[in-house]
């Protein structure tokens, strides 16, 4: 499998910055490229039949924090195209899964950490991170 886009998915946790650092350190390797990508979920209804992307001026405040944090991580990998792009959805793991699988994105691997909220947490990956592990025809690296 030869990997030239990996998206990694952000949601400002410490373990999603671990996977993107680890997905610029693959992609440096690979000669690839990194979409760091970030769901919002709280738009109207119409975001739930067709996610949209949201222009970086329209940006909550949390979610410019968020990625400014994911661009101070790329620019140190001077070496790696990083793009970052935020839409807005209906469920962060169907749209990650449904942005991953479009042939138009080109994904070729989804670099993602996982929280681990259920119980027992040490064995069960997150709910988002259970979905898009199992619905992706991509595959999916879970960094720890």
């Amino acid at each position: 499998m030869k990997v030239k886009q990996i998206l990694v998915p952000l949601d400002g946790s410490e373990n999603s910055l671990r996977s993107l650092r680890y997905a610029l350190d693959l992609a440096n390797q690979c000669n690839a490229s990194v979409i760091g990508l970030h769901v919002i979920t709280n738009l109207s209804a119409f975001a739930a039949v067709h996610p949209i992307v949201i222009s970086e001026s329209k940006w909550p405040g949390y979610v410019k924090d968020l990625m400014n944090e994911a661009r101070k991580i790329a620019v140190k990998k001077e070496a790696v195209l990083y793009e970052e792009l935020v839409i807005g959805g209906k469920a962060a793991g169907y749209d990650i899964v449904t942005f991953a699988d479009s042939k138009s994105n080109s994904i070729d691997l989804i670099v993602m950490g996982h929280r681990g909220l259920s119980f027992p947490r040490e064995i069960i990956p997150g709910s988002t991170a259970n979905f898009i592990i199992h619905k992706s025809k991509t595959p999916v690296l879970l960094v720890r």
